[in-house]
């Protein structure tokens, strides 16, 4: 049976939010840097591998930096330390690339890449959410589905989009084929996203979500 989340608490389970998280006891604090320990797909230094020359979908426009937009009013605070989500496959509908935007955190501020969806599903989703004492709590279920207003805040995102590896991050230009925004669904498989923050109006998951501690 499909398990819902209320959307006020989709931070709790994601343990992106510090403002949440603090309040949380032992490992599920996230506010403390951490070390993450990434056991699957990693995201690699350069912006794409090898592979044919594409056609930039979005134009030069696209491929220019992207410009800095302020957090949406009553942002929370947010670990400075992403949580590291990979799945086999996320397919992300009514994509738009927002922006650069500068979440705060209770130091300062982290750097993120803002997307807008209708909706996305990864499949085989895992989470890894760096805690305390280099502890590094698990998140999984098999198919994890959030759906209306989706903003997605990463300081990194890896996947392979038809035979090219992308990657999509605060400080690159958007690769060839990346458009600002499309209204198909794109999927990508193997993602990997550095995630610093993620809200939606509802979260459903199609078997249990499994938290296993470090």
């Amino acid at each position: 049976m499909p398990w819902h989340a209320d959307p006020r608490i989709v931070t709790v389970l994601l343990g992106l939010s510090a403002a949440v998280a603090l309040a949380a006891p032992g490992p599920a604090r996230a506010s403390a840097p951490g070390t993450p320990r990434l056991d699957g797909p990693t995201c690699p230094t350069s912006d794409r591998t090898a592979g044919p020359t594409r056609t930039p979908t979005g134009g030069d426009a696209a491929r220019k930096p992207l410009h800095l937009v302020p957090p949406e009013p009553g942002q929370p605070v947010v670990a400075a330390t992403p949580s590291h989500w990979t799945g086999s496959r996320m397919t992300l509908t009514g994509l738009r690339v927002e922006g650069v935007v500068q979440l705060p955190t209770v130091d300062g501020t982290v750097t993120t890449l803002k997307f807008k969806l209708d909706r996305a599903v990864t499949d085989d989703l895992r989470l890894d959410v760096p805690a305390p004492a280099g502890r590094t709590p698990h998140l999984r279920t098999g198919e994890l589905t959030l759906s209306g207003n989706v903003a997605l805040y990463a300081t990194r995102l890896v996947g392979k989009l038809l035979d090219d590896t992308i990657t999509l991050a605060p400080d690159l230009p958007l690769p060839d084929g990346v458009p600002l925004a499309s209204a198909a669904p794109i999927t990508l498989t193997e993602p990997a996203i550095d995630m610093v923050f993620v809200d939606s109006d509802t979260l459903t998951a199609r078997s249990t979500l499994k938290l296993t501690p470090s």
